[in-house]
């Protein structure tokens, strides 16, 4: 039985077990709003509330005793988790029996598991907004979990990679540092993204960085600049992240665009929660909001942190009527975290 997220109980299995006395105590005189009861029990084999009666072995007696507690303790609602096979065949005057002819008699609701996996959107009569009920606290659960799905290699990285922006329809984050030649083989894949609707933003060194400002490296990066929508320039950066959907996450070792022979490797990872999390450490969101200079107009603007740890923009035109003669300074302003676009101070 499992009453709250803190506090559990997992029965024997069968009457061999070492262990038969539940600690049913610890629940006894206390009242929760929801009781969720998994009955541990499925078609193909009688476990202890199969075998649970009044009258019986001691194990038996223990069943039916165990599941008086956990059936008394809900206040406003109980949730009995278990096979219906295994209820129907029960003999009456059982505790599964009791169940089953409630059943019978439509005076508990019965709601299928795979109701349960896929939220109910449109409820349309009470059972559906019941299972939407359950459906929407179970999601919230869920959610919480991650599952690591594949770990790649540089050598089978790309082929699943290929295979995640192929499957992407709402949304691709890069955080890629540097852009050399394996931009001819990803930016095709990355445009037929763009074509299905797809927001891909991407984030790469500002050309401060003595690879990156090469004029090859420009190249690639204003041929990316041509089809991403959003493309930022981060001083110093150096993560290599990529999500898919908000929900699928590759990271690792692998810079994306610039992999040519280095060892590295990619962890795939699943799950809504913690793709918001990561998009939410980055500041994902309002990093994407790079404003034009202030004082120029121009959109060569990077994105700098200062030892502080306050972020701001930067203009580095050389055109920059804020930018010395000796090619220092610049317009800045700062980024107030969490502020609404085209807030922050400003130095024009």
């Amino acid at each position: 039985m499992s009453t709250n997220p803190h506090r559990s109980y997992s029965p024997p299995t069968s009457p061999s077990s070492s262990s038969r006395t539940p600690r049913n105590n610890r629940f006894q005189g206390r009242e929760f709003p929801i009781v969720i009861f998994d009955l541990v029990e499925d078609e193909y084999d009688s476990r202890w509330m199969a075998e649970a009666r009044r009258s019986g072995d001691t194990f038996q007696r223990t069943g039916a005793r165990l599941f008086n507690v956990a059936i008394t303790r809900t206040q406003h609602r109980l949730y009995l988790i278990g096979s219906r096979k295994r209820i129907q065949s029960s003999p009456p005057g059982t505790p599964l029996g009791q169940i089953a002819q409630l059943v019978q008699e439509q005076r508990v609701r019965v709601v299928r598991a795979n109701r349960l996996v896929t939220p109910t959107t449109a409820p349309d009569d009470d059972l559906a907004r019941l299972a939407g009920t359950f459906t929407g606290e179970l999601a919230d659960l869920l959610s919480q979990h991650v599952r690591i799905a594949d770990i790649h290699d540089e050598r089978t990285f790309y082929d699943a990679f290929a295979e995640h922006l192929a499957s992407a329809r709402r949304s691709i984050w890069l955080w890629a540092p540097w852009t050399t030649t394996r931009v001819k083989s990803v930016l095709p894949m990355l445009r037929d993204a763009v074509d299905r609707g797809v927001h891909v933003t991407l984030f790469v060194r500002d050309p401060g960085d003595k690879v990156q400002r090469e004029p090859e490296h420009q190249k690639f990066l204003a041929d990316i600049r041509s089809v991403l929508q959003t493309v930022v320039e981060v001083n110093v950066m150096h993560q290599k992240i990529v999500i898919i959907d908000e929900r699928t996450v590759l990271l690792g070792s692998q810079n994306v665009l610039s992999q040519r022979w280095t060892r590295e490797v990619m962890v795939t990872m699943r799950g809504a929660n913690f793709a918001r999390k990561l998009l939410e450490h980055e500041h994902a969101n309002e990093f994407a909001r790079q404003p034009p200079c202030g004082a120029c107009g121009l959109n060569k603007v990077d994105l700098r942190r200062r030892r502080n740890g306050t972020w701001y923009w930067r203009c580095y035109a050389d055109k920059c009527p804020k930018r010395s003669a000796s090619g220092r300074g610049g317009w800045t302003q700062d980024i107030v975290l969490g502020s609404k676009p085209g807030t922050g101070n400003s130095t024009a």
